[in-house]
């Protein structure tokens, strides 16, 4: 895995909630909104979206965001705005404050089996240029790899290639990037080939990059108008095309991968849509759900903007995740709702509903995403719960694990193996 290690301090948590703003107060308050009290009754009734009596982590930064703009109006304005086409404020919502100290950006290999570490490689050593979410730090995207080669991405560190042993091949650098409130950077690079594909969403002069694994030179460069994002691009082949899915708040795009054009795109999403798409044969499911809620299943092959087109097979405006991604399983799709432990599954064909906002006991906030393995579902919570679930189209709990630990990194799994990334350790688990 990557991480980066403050010099002389202690080293921040380890993976990235890709977008998730920092909490500040919670359900009571002063002033705001004209001036008067805050009545958590009606404020409830506003903005619990998903109707379950109780305002989860999406919700509240909806609310909280609506309290500083009136508090902002109040005071006689917006206040100072620093660039982007989102036109937010840049500031101390969110984001830890510019570091003066100097950090080490490592990837590190550990042994399968023993867990015993083989090697670590220091990338670079620097000061970061700007702050990152509380939850996360700066090494927050996960390499990729094709057996060969291990592609890492640092952000503004810089884009690596490595051996297997640990040896640099090449690395590119592709400046600062100016992420909204500072929340800090974790878009994974996706590798298919010889080519590696790496998104660059930021508050202006975002872009999409297609690069050649052997030498890092840049194959293409497209320009996206979306600000900063914090999605993982999927490359996926129809019709004999093979194609870059990437999600964003103002549209889902489809690019070919051989030169980077534009095949089709397609709206409706919520602000900051960071899950990651999934696709079967046939099919592209999006979803987003911060400042809202929304699932489309888009039939592959089209072109242009497919927007409120036949190609939207299905869509649905319930219980969608802010974070983690969704899982697509045996003619299923799974997800949670803004970044709880709620369940929903729905069939892919016809987008019925199968599970519908079910929560989790055990499970207490999720960024993780669900995965799936021999007929079981795993879905790994920050307060370091992990629920098994039989992958059916009912709601099956197998058991629910509990270790003391904290876990924001989806699992991983190898074979018989499970890798959990916790905030202190890394964990295996597999049948003895």
């Amino acid at each position: 895995g990557s991480r980066s290690t403050q010099r002389g301090g202690e080293r921040p948590p380890g993976r990235s909630d890709r977008g998730e703003r920092s909490e500040r107060g919670g359900r009571e308050g002063r002033g705001g909104f004209g001036g008067g009290g805050f009545n958590r009754e009606e404020m409830i009734k506003r903005f619990d979206k998903d109707g379950d009596g109780e305002l989860n982590q999406a919700e509240r930064d909806a609310l909280r965001d609506e309290f500083r703009r009136q508090f902002s109006r109040d005071r006689g304005g917006e206040g100072s705005r620093r660039g982007g086409r989102s036109g937010r404020s840049r500031g101390g919502f969110g984001g830890s404050r510019k570091p003066t100290e100097e950090f080490q950006f490592v990837l590190i290999s550990y042994d399968r089996n023993s867990g015993k570490e083989k090697w670590r490689s220091v990338a670079t050593t620097a000061v970061p240029h700007e702050g990152h979410h509380r939850d996360h730090g700066y090494a927050s995207a996960s390499p990729v790899t094709d057996g060969e080669n291990i592609i890492v991405s640092f952000g503004s560190r810089g884009l690596y290639c490595y051996d297997m042993k640990g040896k640099v091949q090449w690395k590119k650098d592709f400046g600062d990037m100016r992420t909204r409130n500072s929340f800090g950077e974790g878009s994974s690079p996706a590798l298919h080939g010889d080519t590696i594909v790496l998104l660059w969403d930021q508050e202006d002069d975002s872009h999409i990059y297609a690069l050649d694994k052997k030498t890092g030179k840049v194959k293409w460069k497209r320009e996206r108008k979306e600000a900063t994002g914090w999605c993982t691009p999927l490359v996926i082949t129809h019709d004999g095309v093979t194609q870059v899915l990437v999600n964003g708040a103002t549209a889902v795009r489809s690019y070919q991968l051989s030169d980077g054009k534009l095949l089709w795109e397609c709206g409706g999403q919520t602000v900051s849509a960071i899950p990651s798409i999934v696709a079967d044969k046939n099919t592209a499911y999006a979803m987003s759900g911060f400042r809202g809620a929304y699932v489309a299943a888009i039939k592959l092959g089209g072109s242009g903007d497919l927007t409120g087109s036949k190609s939207v097979l299905w869509s649905a405006d319930r219980g969608t995740p802010y974070v983690p991604s969704p899982l697509l399983s045996n003619g299923r799709i799974w997800y949670l709702a803004g970044n709880n432990g709620i369940l929903s599954v729905r069939e892919t064909k016809t987008g019925k509903s199968l599970v519908e906002g079910e929560r989790l006991k055990g499970i207490s906030g999720v960024y993780a995403s669900p995965v799936s393995a021999a007929g079981k579902v795993y879905i790994a919570g920050r307060n370091g719960g992990v629920s098994v679930l039989k992958d059916s189209a009912k709601l099956e709990v197998l058991a629910t694990n509990e270790l003391d630990e904290k876990f924001d990194c989806s699992p991983a799994i190898a074979g018989k193996q499970l890798f959990l990334r916790g905030k202190e350790y890394l964990y295996c688990i597999a049948e003895k």
